[in-house]
């Protein structure tokens, strides 16, 4: 997971523990007008990270990583604030059985954001 040094840190990042078999949802709020970096990361043997952005009222799915090949880093952006819940597991394709059944990793999920850029108006005369 690398850090954007144009981004700042948000302070909805997460962590948690989880398992092979685990769901986790987290509950964040992503405030319009600014673009956001979602980064996951998870020991070596855990990968990959599936994750979906859900709608908070319909359970609609909006985004799944796994129609991108489990991509790590995700980049969105709003015009206006939206809550959303992202829901994380872990397919642990290099864990053995026994270290799916009694390991537990963390998950780390990284938001970063930055300010939409400032429009600049050309005007004509």
């Amino acid at each position: 997971m690398d850090r954007n040094r144009e981004y700042k840190i948000y302070s909805q990042s997460r962590s948690a523990a989880i398992s092979a078999t685990d769901t986790i949802e987290f509950s964040i709020v992503f405030y319009g007008q600014k673009d956001y970096i979602c980064s996951f990361c998870t020991h070596q043997k855990f990968y990959p990270v599936s994750f979906r952005l859900l709608d908070p009222d319909t359970r609609e799915v909006l985004y799944d990583n796994k129609d991108d090949n489990y991509v790590e880093s995700l980049g969105i952006g709003f015009d206006v604030t939206k809550t959303l819940i992202i829901q994380v597991n872990v397919l642990a394709r290099k864990a053995t059985p026994e270290e799916i059944r009694d390991y537990l990793s963390c998950i780390g999920l990284l938001l970063q954001y930055k300010n939409y850029p400032e429009k600049k108006v050309k005007l004509q005369m």
